[in-house]
């Protein structure tokens, strides 16, 4: 990209200064003129001053010649002023390129700088995929949690209906074996316990699951939806567990 810049740059310069030259050519030829002029007039003054000396009878055609020398003085004045003015516009075009190679160097450092922004953003865009991946990876790890806290949660309800089969059947036999009631009561809230803390443990893989899910909110509806309907199990164990001990509270 610095070669075609480099290229470009000295075409432009070589169709600046193309101009730049011939005027300058120009300026030389009319200089050159100018000085072949003033040797001519100072020959014809030289010339004049001798006629002048040597004939004195015409005065009155050296008097017309000298008005002539007058006017080309004139012109040649005229034609030196031209020239300065064309010497103050090369010098203002000489300005004005310089000026444009400024602007063109000025261009290229702009636009390298754009290439690193243009290459720092992409390397950002990629630790971002890479970050999202990893999130993703972590989603799907919550997510296999959870479906084992899950069935983890149905095993300890099968156990606890089991457990509540066994109740009812103690609970005909209260009058002939109150101690065995009592054990079993024992052993029905241990099972609780070890309920409560399977429902502690899938809540605490809930919340891991939710922080992920605001990381990810891009992608995670159809997540929402297995937790809404977790939850709503939840509560319906929750339920179910109220009317499961609600006749023991009566029988005690």
């Amino acid at each position: 990209m610095s070669q075609e810049l480099k290229a470009l740059l000295r075409s432009v310069l070589k169709e600046e200064l193309q101009p730049v030259h011939e005027r300058l050519e120009r300026v030389e030829q009319t200089q050159q003129e100018l000085q072949r002029g003033q040797k001519a007039l100072e020959k014809s003054v030289a010339q004049i001053q001798q006629d002048v000396t040597e004939l004195q009878v015409g005065q009155r055609a050296l008097e017309n010649t000298v008005a002539q020398i007058q006017q080309d003085v004139a012109q040649l004045q005229a034609g030196q002023q031209a020239l300065q003015q064309d010497v103050a516009q090369l010098q203002a075009g000489q300005q004005a390129l310089q000026q444009d190679v400024a602007q063109l160097q000025a261009g290229q450092q702009a636009l390298q700088q754009d290439v690193a922004q243009l290459q720092a953003g992409q390397q950002a865009l990629q630790q971002d995929v890479a970050q999202l991946q990893a999130g993703q990876q972590a989603l799907q790890q919550d997510v296999a949690q959870l479906q084992a806290g899950q069935r983890a949660l149905q095993q300890d309800v099968a156990q606890l209906q089991a457990g509540q089969q066994a109740l009812q059947q103690d609970v005909a036999q209260l009058q002939a074996g109150q101690q065995a009631l009592q054990q079993d009561v024992a052993q029905l809230q241990a099972g609780q316990r070890a309920l409560q803390q399977d429902v502690a443990q899938l809540q605490a893989g809930q919340r891991a699951l939710q922080q992920d899910v605001a990381q990810l909110q891009a992608g995670q509806q159809a997540l929402q939806q297995d937790v809404a309907q977790l939850q709503a199990g939840q509560h319906k164990l929750e339920n179910d567990m109220v009317l499961f001990f609600h006749p023991i509270v009566k029988i005690h």
